[in-house]
Order: structure tokens, then C-alpha cells, then sequence
């Protein structure tokens, strides 16, 4: 039997709740359903949500106990759906005008294409166009 349906939402534990908030919704144009006092949530597609969390204590601690020790480097991260292989090139160059780091330039791939790059709390998220059938 199978009883997972889907994702229902993923939730990120972030240094700083406005910082990560502008990020999400100025750089990366989500629109946020929600805010409280130490969370955020942005509807992502039709039925998943992104929430992001205030870490509970001071940036120092976030750095080292949740903030990732790879920066990109290793392969955790999640991915985000773009509508072609088109959009992913001019997605990264709307994100190195804003300075954002990008951690593996846009590739076209077997698949579609693909970019990765950092979240201001150094989370690894992927900007991918995926086509099972291999037509770019």
C-alpha cells in the first residue's frame, strides 16, 4: 500500500526570517501566503508550500549547528521546476544580477537543463527543467 501522496510542504530553518523572506520572494519572485512571528510560507505550485523557520537562537549558533558545511558542494538540495530549458539560462543571469552565488553554471542536459545556487542561508537549491523524454 501505498500511503505517502505527496509533499505537503518542506520547511527550512533560517538565520535571519527577513533576510530569507526577501530572498524568496524578490529574488526568487515566490509570493508569500503567510507570515508570522518566526515563520513564513510561499505556496509553491499547486499543492506544496515552502515554509521557512526562524532559527530559535543567534546567528553564531545557526552557523554551527544548522547552516550547511559544504556550500553547495554536496549534492542536498531541492529542486525547483522551470518551464524550459530557456528559462533556466536567463534565470541565472537574473541571479548573478542580484548576486547571488551560483554553485554550478546553467547546463543543458540528456533531460533539459539545469543550475544550482545558494540560498542566503546556504541551503543548495536546484532551478531545473525536466523532460522525461529527452526534448529540450
Amino acid at each position: 500500500m501505498n500511503y505517502i501522496k505527496g509533499i505537503c510542504h518542506f520547511g527550512l530553518s533560517v538565520s535571519d526570517l527577513d533576510e530569507s523572506i526577501r530572498f524568496y520572494m524578490e529574488v526568487l519572485g515566490l509570493e508569500m501566503s503567510e507570515r508570522r512571528e518566526t515563520d513564513a510560507f510561499f505556496p509553491i505550485g499547486t499543492d506544496d508550500v515552502l515554509a521557512l523557520i526562524q532559527f530559535p537562537w543567534d546567528a553564531e549558533r545557526f552557523d554551527a549547528e544548522v547552516r550547511p558545511k559544504n556550500f553547495g558542494k554536496a549534492f542536498t538540495h531541492f529542486g525547483l521546476t522551470a518551464d524550459s530549458a530557456e528559462a533556466v539560462f536567463a534565470f541565472q543571469e537574473h541571479l548573478k544580477k542580484q548576486g547571488v552565488k551560483i554553485v554550478k553554471e546553467a547546463y543543458e542536459r540528456w533531460d533539459g537543463a539545469s543550475l544550482y545556487f545558494l540560498d542566503p542561508n546556504g541551503y543548495t537549491l536546484e532551478y531545473i527543467y525536466f523532460n522525461a523524454g529527452g526534448k529540450k
